[in-house]
């Protein structure tokens, strides 16, 4: 009988169920370790190590997830894949000899059993793990195997060509020779080909699914903020001078601006969006605070939106206001949704938010378009709706407004269509 407690090739994908949120932290935590990690400071990590035990479920949970994200971003693949074989050597080099066997057999075993279609990665694997497995190998390997040649392997030169290229291996007849004492470099660098090999087996459907599933698609654009996005304000908005600042926004928020000021309510999304914008621009948490408060103690005009009042729900609006400011909760900081994400739309009857090149009727598109530009542009942009990309309308509606405007990048963002409007 095989002991199955050791998967650092994250061979087989975990099975059951897990509340979505516990998964979201559960990854964020992973990365916040895998930056320490790379920075060698894992020792000032003081999160939550029950998700990065060992083969634990959360363990498996926070590599495939990120694993099927990061097969779909080039970014996050760079990113991701050099720091989690930091961990697979940070893990591998405090294993006992007892558990490289059992890692060892586990990787033969179950390439052998669960992979009908073997990739050249994984036959390399296979063989080189009975090759280590062997009495006299593997006793050598786990005593004093230091820069010696005492064993050696031939691999396809393709497999391990980085370190050809770094000249840490020899060539021969195209086949890359391996020594004894590389063992650890070279299961480090299988290890990275195996999992860049798996994403881009699911590269497609990793992409698809992203796309088309809301939470994928949150979480996604949570991490991709998360890591290579700074949290600095763009900007200065204040309760004082935010009806004049206003005129810059986007006009999806224009439209969330507006129908707060009339109606003195948004559905959830649209309020948390909004919120997100508004604090991406500038407004402090104190402002925010004020400015929900005014809104939210006017008597509402809306029957389905939302009945809330800041009276009854104070605590709630103010804890809130500070989870989104990153002081409460998790303490993460969280980033105003994309175009991308804005277009794919929230479903539901009551939601008012969405963009308006995409998702509103021709009425009120054309309102909204009316307090900005001609009649002439307007029908332009009336006409080209169904048949241009939102974000590409957006950005030549900003070169309309702004006339000065030369920059040709187009918007992906209604942060930086303000910054594009202020700048």
């Amino acid at each position: 009988m095989i002991d199955v407690d050791i998967d650092m090739f994250y061979i087989i994908p975990p099975n059951g169920e897990i509340p979505f949120y516990i998964m979201e932290d559960c990854i964020l935590t992973r990365l916040d370790y895998l930056r320490l990690l790379s920075e060698g400071s894992a020792n000032e990590f003081d999160g939550k190590f029950e998700y990065l035990l060992e083969n634990s479920t959360y363990d498996k949970i926070g590599h495939f997830v990120l694993r099927l994200l990061a097969s779909a971003s080039s970014d996050l693949c760079i990113y991701w894949i050099g720091k989690e074989s930091l961990l697979f050597k940070h893990r591998l080099d405090s294993l006992s000899p007892r558990r490289l066997h059992k890692l060892l057999k586990q990787i033969t075993w179950k390439l052998q059993i669960f992979k009908d279609k073997k990739s050249t990665i994984d036959t390399t694997l296979i063989e080189l793990c009975k090759f280590y497995l062997q009495p006299l190998v593997f006793k050598h390997l786990t005593s004093n195997c230091h820069d010696c040649d005492n064993f050696r392997y031939e691999m396809r030169f393709e497999i391990v060509s980085d370190l050809v290229k770094e000249r840490e291996l020899a060539l021969n007849n195209g086949n890359v020779i391996t020594h004894c004492s590389d063992w650890k470099k070279v299961l480090q660098l299988l290890f990275s080909n195996y999992v860049i090999n798996e994403m881009n087996i699911i590269k497609k459907q990793s992409q698809y699914m992203i796309k088309h599933d809301l939470r994928f698609h949150i979480l996604n654009q949570k991490i991709q903020s998360y890591l290579f996005n700074e949290g600095v304000p763009h900007g200065k908005v204040t309760i004082d001078n935010i009806e004049a600042e206003a005129q810059k926004f986007p006009l999806c928020m224009q439209h969330l601006h507006s129908l707060l000021r009339r109606r003195h309510r948004l559905s959830h999304y649209a309020r948390l969006y909004y919120s997100l914008f508004l604090k991406e621009i500038g407004m402090t948490l104190e402002d925010s605070i004020i400015f929900w408060k005014q809104e939210y103690s006017k008597p509402h005009t809306c029957t389905s939106v939302c009945s809330h009042n800041w009276q009854s729900n104070e605590k709630k609006f103010i804890y809130s206001i500070r989870h989104m400011y990153g002081l409460e909760g998790s303490r993460r900081t969280y980033k105003t949704p994309d175009c991308n994400l804005i277009c794919v739309g929230i479903s539901g009857a009551t939601y008012e938010g969405g963009c308006p090149f995409k998702d509103f009727d021709t009425s009120v598109l054309r309102n909204l378009l009316q307090a900005s530009i001609n009649e002439n542009e307007i029908e332009k942009f009336i006409n080209n709706v169904s048949t241009k990309d939102p974000e590409v309308l957006c950005t030549t509606f900003l070169k309309l407004v702004r006339e000065n405007d030369i920059n040709d990048a187009i918007v992906k963002n209604p942060v930086q269509y303000y910054q594009r409007m202020i700048n």
